[in-house]
């Protein structure tokens, strides 16, 4: 009984990591034209606030969500660096969760927005005292601001921290 029930939690875990990257990458296509550039608010990083309540299904989602995504970038290859940044900060909102969601999310949104702006400025020449400050905002509004406000919304209701709970 036991060996069924691992092998059903692996694929529970497995299904929601899929589940997260699909909802990432479709909200990136559908999105398209305010997911990427100096200005850019990524709905996509909406969906970040699940991070605190699934865990490493969210964390890994996300890392894919973010490499498949960023194939797509108009940087070209240069973006899919910031697989590197997503993956890390992630983990941390996922560590911060019992201290500060809002924290988590609010760090996430800065380093990705530091290594977004590198990026556009090594593909484009775009100055980084511009940006950062603008790329960071759109981050922050769509990390920070509503995935927060989707955490809470999600956290509320506990559906799925009935099916991932605190295991992870």
């Amino acid at each position: 009984m036991r060996r069924g029930s691992a092998k059903l939690r692996r694929s529970v875990l497995i299904a929601g990591a899929s589940v997260y990257a699909a909802m990432y990458v479709a909200l990136i296509l559908v999105f398209n034209s305010i997911s990427y550039g100096q200005i850019q608010l990524r709905v996509a990083n909406v969906i970040v606030g699940l991070v605190p309540i699934m865990g490493w299904p969210a964390i890994v989602g996300q890392t894919v969500g973010v490499m498949i995504a960023n194939s797509f970038s108009p940087l070209g290859p240069i973006d899919l660096i910031n697989v590197i940044p997503s993956f890390l900060f992630s983990f941390i909102i996922w560590k911060l969760r019992k201290v500060s969601v809002f924290l988590g999310l609010s760090l996430y949104s800065l380093a990705l927005g530091i290594t977004v702006s590198l990026a556009l400025n090594y593909a484009f020449g775009e100055p980084l005292i511009v940006g950062i400050p603008t790329v960071t905002i759109g981050i922050f509004i769509a990390t920070a601001v509503f995935g927060y406000i989707f955490y809470r919304a999600v956290k509320g209701i506990d559906a799925l921290g009935r099916i991932f709970g605190e295991q992870i």
